[in-house]
């Protein structure tokens, strides 16, 4: 079995004693992102095959995933749920929806805030709780004894490398699917007269501050840390990619996979969130800028901002990864036979896992027609371009 697993690489005291399943221990000192050997010896090791999964270990690690995507599906749908209440509510109350011709909802502060708070507050929530479950203490996750000022800078530089890449590949996607006659967001429309600072203000709130913090403690803090249990290489990956299906289109999912795997790696190398969360505040920041210089510069000299920023992000980025490739200083954690057996094949026979995948599926296929987006966390670019 591979040390890269055992987690002695990664933050690991090799003494800590076996855990119960797949489950965080309560001795030696609790690490977040360290995977776990679970106690269940391999049915067949000793004809050779030391990487079968034992009927008791593949139990575990169902229960393991079923806690993970049921808190995904948790979020996703409780997040809807509580959105709908707060626009029943606002509706009795005598708030004015207003609309486009063709059905677009015009925003304004206050709807911007009840169509942010309800995927806040399930964030925090199911955090909260998962903590609670963990034995685990709120500094454990902000732990600042692997951040150093070199990794801060190499950070920063690949978050800068992986939004220009991301934007470029965004382009690319709503020019294709542009092509053949589909639009691939449904976005809210926003009156010159809505756009005022009280506006920008609440939205730099909501947007470049709580949602960051929000969906690191759920992304990073708790979906990445509990497949982590199993595989760091996995989890960074999977993560990722809830964390982009999550924002309900197919143009931010691309956002969201090429960040979701810079701020997981970042987690797992450093056994924080610090970064991570400082990361996506800078990222959703960057995109709000272009708000503030559309109001304050106008449309032509924010787009001429907006160009030259993501120019300069692609350079630094770039320049960035060259010297962190040319040092040798991007390594993933392991991913051999041993994780196979334990990821992908277990996970393909969990209902939940299905579940989930086909309601954020759902959610990114509405997005493409005149169906209103389910949920709204994060901004994309394309709103602030």
């Amino acid at each position: 079995m591979d040390n890269n697993f055992n987690g002695q690489n990664y933050g690991q005291n090799s003494n800590e004693p076996a855990n119960n399943g797949y489950s965080a221990p309560v001795q030696g000192g609790y690490r977040p992102y360290v995977p776990y050997t679970p106690q269940y010896p391999s049915a067949n090791m000793g004809n050779g095959d030391m990487f079968e999964v034992s009927p008791q270990e593949r139990k575990a690690l169902k229960r393991q995933y079923f806690g993970t995507f049921g808190r995904a599906m948790v979020h996703c749908v409780g997040s809807f749920i509580m959105a709908q209440a707060i626009f029943i509510i606002m509706s009795l109350s005598g708030y004015d929806f207003r609309y486009t011709e063709d059905g677009t909802a015009i925003v304004d502060w206050l709807y911007n805030i009840a169509g942010s708070l309800p995927s806040i507050v399930f964030c925090i929530g199911i955090f909260l709780f998962d903590k609670g479950t963990s034995h685990a203490s709120a500094g454990d996750y902000f732990r600042t004894d692997r951040i150093g000022s070199k990794s801060v800078l190499a950070f920063f530089g690949m978050v800068m490398f992986a939004y220009a890449a991301a934007l470029i590949c965004q382009a690319l996607l709503i020019n294709g699917m542009f092509s053949i006659g589909i639009s691939p967001i449904s976005e809210d429309y926003l009156t010159e007269e809505d756009l005022s600072p009280t506006y920008l203000a609440v939205s730099f709130v909501t947007t470049a501050i709580l949602a960051p913090i929000a969906e690191e403690l759920m992304f990073r803090g708790v979906i990445l840390r509990r497949l982590s249990r199993i595989s760091q290489s996995f989890a960074i990956f999977m993560s990722a990619l809830i964390f982009g299906l999550m924002h309900g289109n197919f143009v931010q999912t691309v956002l969201g996979i090429c960040l979701g795997i810079v701020f997981g790696y970042a987690a797992v190398k450093t056994g924080s969130l610090i970064l991570p969360i400082a990361g996506h505040i800078f990222v959703n920041t960057a995109a709000m800028t272009n708000s503030f210089a559309e109001y304050y510069l106008g449309e032509e000299s924010a787009s001429i901002y907006w160009m030259l920023l993501i120019v300069g992000f692609g350079v630094i980025g770039t320049i960035t990864l060259i010297v962190l490739l040319a040092n040798h200083r991007i390594s993933f954690p392991q991913f051999n036979e041993y994780h196979k057996k334990r990821t992908f094949p277990i996970i393909f026979t969990c209902v939940s896992f299905w579940l989930m995948m086909c309601i954020y599926l759902f959610d990114c296929i509405s997005t493409c027609g005149p169906v209103t987006c389910l949920l709204y966390t994060s901004p994309s670019p394309r709103d602030c371009s």
